[in-house]
């Protein structure tokens, strides 16, 4: 494995570069992936919030006339 990182003709360091694009490339798109999600989910939290309040709103009306 250490021939590896004394060849003369240059391999190693471009496929580790090329490695780390691809890692970071992954990473990048599982956070994009995460955030949609989280939003997603925060959009249908604020909408059920929303659904909730109403509901509550309007039973708390009807009772109390």
């Amino acid at each position: 494995m250490l021939h590896l990182l004394r060849d003369e003709r240059g391999v190693f360091f471009p496929a580790v570069v090329i490695l780390l694009m691809i890692v970071t490339i992954f990473l990048l798109s599982i956070t994009a992936a995460y955030q949609s999600k989280f939003q997603t989910y925060n959009a249908l939290e604020m909408f059920y919030k929303g659904a909730a309040i109403e509901e509550l709103e309007l039973f708390h009306r009807q009772n109390s006339q």
